[in-house]
């Protein structure tokens, strides 16, 4: 009987403890982690928004070889969704719900198949020698195994957003110096264009070459031909062979009604089709970056694409000295 006293008194001691000591726990959980970070707000916010490089820094994906990430960048950052699945980190997702840009970010968190979300925020404050960057976690908890959870569970969270900031602060500050910015991927319709084409051949080194010559033939002959250029001058890239960099292309321009073949010039027209897109800002010399992250992009959503790509010069060298102003739209149209 005794024995049997003892275990009553520590089960009533442990269902008081599970029954009152969440009543002192806020509803409200919330968790927050900051730091600052050697970039301004402009290069720093694009990729925290799109999720674009979250996998690379991911405080719970970093420590689980399983886990698999899926990111969907939307344009303009709302409805941007990250998703993931893993061993250790199970399954959950977040979409990003509204956004200031450069300054805030709000997203809902789903973990599992909770149906009410988490919201997660972030705060970019430009300061000298970078951005501050605040981020926070705010859960709505029951009573009283969710308020009992989360008194457990806040430190580990606390730690593990501070991890997130400093692995997001390696790679952001590791990155190297560049002029260039890549805008949001998107799956866009590429509109039916009637153009002017002449052929070329060769590696990236000597196109930009060739290129002149060939635009000066083409804007010769829609000259002749009394035709409206309408569109911006582009290549069309119709394979690229990796080993040797040798591509044969197709130097362009738009013109606004179906024109002839003359000589080295031909009339093509090219339907409407749907690609990935995105806008180069920035050198030539530095397209690498950006073709490095549509392949990502590709590669993470599993799209299809032909193999085939093109480039569209919106503000060209012809009209802008200054390179890190020039704008090209790289294209992938797809299968």
């Amino acid at each position: 009987m005794k024995a049997l006293r003892v275990i009553l008194i520590i089960v009533a001691v442990l269902l008081a403890a599970i029954l009152i000591v969440p009543l002192f726990s806020p509803a409200t959980a919330e968790v927050s982690a900051e730091t600052t970070i050697a970039v301004e707000p402009a290069v720093l916010f694009p990729p925290v928004a799109s999720y674009m490089n979250r996998p690379a820094w991911d405080p719970w994906l970093t420590q689980d070889s399983t886990a698999d990430a899926r990111l969907e960048p939307k344009d303009g950052y709302v409805g941007s969704t990250y998703s993931w699945t893993g061993e250790k980190v199970g399954t959950g997702r977040m979409v990003v719900v509204s956004v200031r840009e450069n300054e805030y970010i709000e997203s809902s968190l789903w973990f599992g198949d909770v149906e009410e979300p988490s919201l997660v925020e972030w705060k970019f404050e430009a300061v000298d020698g970078g951005t501050h960057v605040t981020w926070s976690f705010t859960q709505e908890t029951s009573y009283p195994i969710g308020r009992l959870g989360m008194m457990f569970g806040k430190n580990f969270l606390k730690q593990s957003f501070e991890l997130g900031l400093a692995n997001l602060k390696e790679v952001m500050e590791s990155m190297p110096e560049k002029n260039s910015a890549l805008g949001t991927i998107a799956v866009e319709a590429m509109p039916a264009m009637l153009t002017l084409v002449a052929d070329g051949a060769g590696t990236m080194e000597t196109i930009g070459e060739q290129l002149g010559e060939l635009y000066g033939l083409l804007f010769a002959e829609a000259g002749k031909q009394q035709l409206e250029v309408t569109g911006a001058p582009f290549v069309h890239y119709l394979d690229y062979d990796e080993s040797t960099g040798f591509s044969k292309y197709r130097a362009g321009v738009v013109v606004n009604k179906m024109g002839k073949d003359a000589s080295k010039v031909k009339a093509v027209s090219y339907p409407e089709m749907q690609a990935i897109q995105a806008l180069h800002t920035g050198p030539y010399e530095e397209f690498t970056n950006s073709y490095d992250q549509i392949g990502a992009y590709i590669e993470e959503n599993e799209i299809e694409v032909s193999g085939e790509a093109f480039e569209f010069y919106q503000i060209g060298m012809e009209s802008e000295s200054d390179p890190s102003l020039l704008e090209t739209l790289i294209v992938f149209p797809l299968i």
